[in-house]
């Protein structure tokens, strides 16, 4: 059964688990997607995680797809958490390795105006910024921020992909002028530690020991963290084994290649698999218990393909897993914990 939690500045309650949409790539959802969406819905996932600029290769369909979903489904505004983002590169046509940082007040004012019109709503509940441009002061950001939110159209800022550094910063200087901070991150968190980045855009990670500190911080400060990929790419799945890998590497899709197929990360699976099978549960039931049993609040951002998937990770929140089988499980310590 889903569970909710909260987020500084959004009043209604934010369901445990967020659906994300980025598989949605047409300006029309598919019918088997809108079934998916209702089917989340149905089952108390009311926060969706969208983005001005998600939808490739149809850059921006998603949150059109998604607003005609809402519109024709009847679900009441009131009903649904909607996290959208600005802020991201921009690619010209003619050289796609070409980009300039949206992240000035124009482009986000411009693109937040762009998901408002997608979703036929004058707000969003969590406006992230996709991405950090360090050269831009947290000042002018922050501002141009709670200038939004003074005129109705944002609830609360997330920041994602960003360094927890910059964060620091950003909220200290809110705080310091009676503004509102950042509510939320949205970052990599995982039993599968991200070695390279599979997106190849700067995405950002808190898994793995490398992380130890960014995650005290997000303990410390209680700040929600929103997860994507918490299964990394299907990783987690656990049907890319070791012994696969090096039989036929060039059988395993290049993000998950890139991201997740390094020697401690398939350690961690092996022990993932030999907990689940003393659980009776699944491997992934285990890799979503394991983000869901760390002392950050974390808001998972799932894309099960079906109900059985959906099922299957709403059942991983009543897996209990004790500090003793996490730090097993992550490498943390070697000591077997049954």
């Amino acid at each position: 059964m889903i569970r909710y939690g909260k987020i500084k500045g959004v009043e209604k309650k934010v369901s445990r688990y967020i659906m994300g949409t980025a598989y949605i790539t047409t300006p029309t959802a598919k019918p088997e997607q809108i079934e998916h969406l209702n089917d989340a819905f149905e089952n108390g996932i009311n926060t969706i995680d969208s983005a001005h600029s998600y939808g490739a290769p149809n850059v921006g369909s998603t949150e059109i797809a998604l607003g005609k979903w809402l519109k024709e489904s009847g679900i009441k505004r009131d009903d649904i958490v909607i996290m959208s983002k600005c802020g991201h590169p921009s690619y010209f046509d003619f050289e796609p390795f070409l980009q300039r940082s949206t992240i000035h007040p124009f482009d986000m004012e411009s693109q937040l105006y762009d998901t408002l019109t997608k979703f036929y709503t004058d707000y969003v509940d969590v406006l992230y910024l996709h991405r950090d441009d360090p050269e831009v002061p947290v000042e002018v950001i922050m501002d141009t921020l709670n200038r939004f939110k003074k005129e109705g159209m944002v609830k609360a800022f997330g920041a994602a992909n960003w360094s927890i550094e910059r964060v620091k910063a950003a909220n200290a200087y809110a705080e310091a002028n009676g503004l509102q901070g950042f509510s939320i991150i949205e970052e990599h968190f995982s039993l599968a530690e991200m070695v390279g980045d599979p997106f190849t855009q700067g995405s950002g990670s808190i898994s793995g020991p490398k992380y130890a500190a960014e995650r005290q911080y997000c303990i410390d400060t209680q700040i929600p963290v929103a997860s994507y990929s918490p299964l990394s790419g299907g990783f987690c799945v656990g049907f890319v084994t070791r012994e696969k890998f090096v039989a036929d590497p060039d059988k395993v899709p290049e993000g998950m290649r890139i991201g997740y197929c390094y020697p401690d990360n398939f350690t961690r699976m092996e022990r993932a698999a030999e907990l689940a099978k003393v659980k009776g549960v699944t491997v992934p039931q285990i890799c979503m218990a394991y983000t869901m049993a760390t002392p950050m609040d974390v808001f998972p951002i799932i894309g099960a393909n079906n109900h059985a998937e959906l099922i299957s990770s709403l059942d991983a929140l009543d897996i209990s897993l004790t500090q003793a089988e996490c730090d097993w499980m992550d490498l943390s310590s070697e000591e077997r914990p049954f």
